[in-house]
């Protein structure tokens, strides 16, 4: 839907008149240039029902049943789609925004976009507060409450009596709505954690200090785990702010270039590249399992690197065992992990160069051309392709967080395992 309003700048004063996108949102912040001087204008919108929906610009707002006078200059924000900030009709691509998704995405994949982003929203909304509930009953050790939630909440028709079985129900309720969040759309989380489970479960099969590198591991990630669901937890409360990086999975080449020349108005960079920073620091800190999986099925050992090393580490830094390697940047934790087929996606989802660009000191949101840019890279991205780059922090958490699971299973006390 668009509203028109008639607002007043609080810099030069001069008139003008904004048409913008409304959908219903539990928070959503935006900004718009004044057409006269340019000064960014912040405003909010907040209301998931039309009675409760409210809007606020930090600006006079005046009487819109004044007669417009000839010449007051209009301009187009919509917070919610890529919009053409000079469009005065619902005509060009970028004036409406249903129209602007439909006219460049086109009609199947506008539809299949719109299911994936309502599946989403909806995960968000109305399952991931039980899975909230049930994974901190699961942290607390809580089995009397974490029974009686998986039973009530995701009809679990057994007793989980067990760690490990707890440890299962809880990843499984975890994973089943961070996947729907993320979507189908471009995601490659089903065939690394399929890659992951057939080596993972080869190796336990065949190499016993395997699986006493994960029990031990497991151990000691207590804390690790709790601050993996809380990140986990804080992407998804702050959903609204990023979940039009869904957007971007569904752009190809040209799609590309249509959007470019559009912007999104959004006003909530700081917040989103908190969230991107601490996912991508914390995402690091689990590639372990992937790497243990695979030294083991290729050399025997979770510790032997062999000789397989990727071209970016030097020499002296090559990793002898999984304490080094947990000691390397991020950059060359990702490198041994993109080395094995089936695992190159996380070159895109934890996208060094990206992370530099985004983490740089000097990276902020140019209000005036809607691009994240940094000294490091003046010539920055969109802020869609800022939002798919956290989109893409988000999926590789969930991937991990499953992965992750091994070890905390390994480590259940009723397996009775020793060194």
């Amino acid at each position: 839907m668009i509203s028109r309003y008639h607002l007043k700048c609080p810099g030069c004063e001069e008139v003008f008149i904004a048409r913008l996108g409304v959908e219903p949102t539990s928070g959503t912040r935006f900004y718009l240039p004044c057409p006269h001087c340019r000064l960014p204008i912040r405003g909010s919108m907040s209301g998931t029902e039309l009675e409760n929906h409210r809007i606020d610009i930090e600006c006079d707002v005046l009487n819109g049943s004044d007669p417009e006078l000839p010449g007051t200059p209009v301009v187009t924000i919509n917070p919610f789609v890529p919009s053409l900030y000079e469009a005065d009709s619902f005509a060009p691509t970028g004036a409406f925004p249903t129209m602007t998704l439909v006219q460049i995405l086109g009609d199947d994949v506008f539809t299949k976009f719109e299911s994936e982003r309502h599946t989403a929203l909806e995960a968000g909304r109305a399952m991931w507060p039980h899975v909230r509930m049930l994974f901190q009953y699961y942290l607390q050790g809580n089995t009397q409450m974490f029974s009686r939630i998986a039973k009530q909440k995701f009809g679990l028709d057994w007793d989980p009596s067990t760690s490990h079985e707890r440890t299962s129900v809880a990843y499984q309720a975890l994973g089943t709505a961070t996947t729907m969040i993320t979507g189908s759309t471009g995601t490659t989380s089903e065939r690394v954690i399929g890659r992951f489970s057939r080596k993972h479960t080869a190796a336990m099969n065949r190499h016993r200090d395997h699986l006493l590198a994960f029990r031990r591991r497991g151990q000691a990630a207590a804390a690790l785990e709790r601050d993996l669901f809380t990140e986990l937890n804080r992407f998804v409360e702050q959903h609204e702010s990023w979940e039009m990086g869904l957007l971007g999975r569904f752009v190809g080449p040209e799609e590309k270039v249509a959007f470019d020349e559009l912007v999104l108005y959004r006003d909530e960079f700081s917040t989103v590249r908190d969230l991107y920073q601490h996912g991508f620091e914390l995402a690091c800190k689990c590639l372990w399992p992937l790497v243990a999986a695979q030294n083991t099925v290729k050399r025997g050992s979770p510790d032997d690197f062999g000789e397989d090393h990727p071209d970016s580490v030097p020499v002296k830094d090559r990793p002898r065992s999984l304490e080094k390697y947990d000691t390397l940047s991020n950059a060359r934790k990702i490198a041994y992990v993109t080395q094995v087929p089936g695992w190159e996606s996380f070159a895109d989802l934890l996208n060094n160069r990206r992370r530099n660009t985004i983490g740089h000191a000097t990276a902020h949101h140019d209000l005036q051309t809607g691009l994240v840019v940094s000294d490091h890279d003046p010539s920055g991205m969109t802020y869609l392709e800022f939002l798919s780059e956290t989109l893409g922090v988000f999926e590789a958490l969930s991937t991990l967080a499953q992965v992750f699971r091994a070890s905390r299973v390994a480590s259940s006390p009723e397996f009775g395992l020793s060194d």
